[in-house]
Parts: C-alpha cells; structure tokens; sequence
C-alpha cells in the first residue's frame, strides 16, 4: 500500500453476512482476534502493522499538555468576592477567544469556586467573631456590633 493512501477503516459493504468474518490473525495474547475484517482477511490494525506506531504518536500529541498561550499574565488579588468575579469574567471571556487552554479554564473556574466557599466562610467567622466580643461585654465600641454588610458587593451582584 502506498503511503498517505487513504486507508478504509470499515469493511465494504456487502461483505460477508454483515461483517460475522473476524481477523484470521492472532493478539500477542496468542488468543483470535475478534475485530472485523477490513481487507485480506486481517483487521485494520494487523493489516497495516507500519501504521500502529504513527496513530499512537498522533494520539498522544492529542493528549499532550499545551504550553500557555500568554506566558505574563499578571499575578491577581483574589481577597473578595467582587476580585474573583473579575477573574472569572476574564477567564471566561479567554476561553471564547480561541486558542485558550480549556484543562486551565476547568482548574480555574473550580478553584475559583472553593475560593469563594473560603471568601464566604472567612467573612461569617469574622462577624461571629465581632458578635462574640458583643455578648461578652468587652466591646470597645459604646454602640456595640455595627450591623452594616461587610465590604464588598452582595451575591446578587456578581
């Protein structure tokens, strides 16, 4: 066969009772080979020996980790809600703009995730906190637990 000729992966139609002929060759394993026959009585793969290790270079380039597009981007604060809500926002718009690294999207739109769990948990230990020194009198402040929402935007508007 000559090379870069296309290959049929498929049996051609009307082969014998609907593709029931397997492989006449053997697996390593010394057991048959059940694949479908493609041509020559053999399978693709034990038809085309030479092809086998070309697929698995191409198959593992396909699962090879990209080197990031922008090599400085800037470091981010991410100590409020509101800061990652502008990383998200970036990542997202990133991801839209073709070629962005789709893996690092997924880590970072998770981490960004937990990270807001921590934002949040972090703000309700420190207003217990406040509410602590207030039950137990030791308030500096003469009118007591000041009630306002912490700094930052709501949830409702990110």
């Amino acid at each position: 066969m000559e090379k870069g000729a296309p290959v049929r992966l498929k049996a051609p139609k009307g082969s014998t009772a609907n593709g029931s002929s397997r492989c006449k060759a053997r697996t390593k394993a010394g057991n048959d080979c059940n694949a479908p026959v493609v041509e020559n009585g053999l399978c693709f793969f034990h038809g085309h020996p030479e092809r086998l290790t070309e697929l698995g270079r191409q198959g593992g380039r396909k699962n090879r980790r990209r080197t990031p597009v922008d090599h400085d981007l800037p470091q981010r604060s991410l100590r409020s809600t509101l800061e990652v809500g502008e990383l998200l926002e970036e990542t997202i718009n990133r991801i839209r703009q073709v070629p962005f690294d789709l893996r690092s999207a997924n880590s970072i739109g998770f981490l960004a995730g937990v990270l807001l769990k921590a934002l949040e948990r972090s703000r309700i230990e420190e207003r217990l906190a406040n509410l602590e020194v207030v039950v137990a009198g030791e308030s500096k402040n003469e009118e007591g637990f000041d009630f306002k929402p912490a700094k930052g935007p709501s949830d409702d508007q990110l």
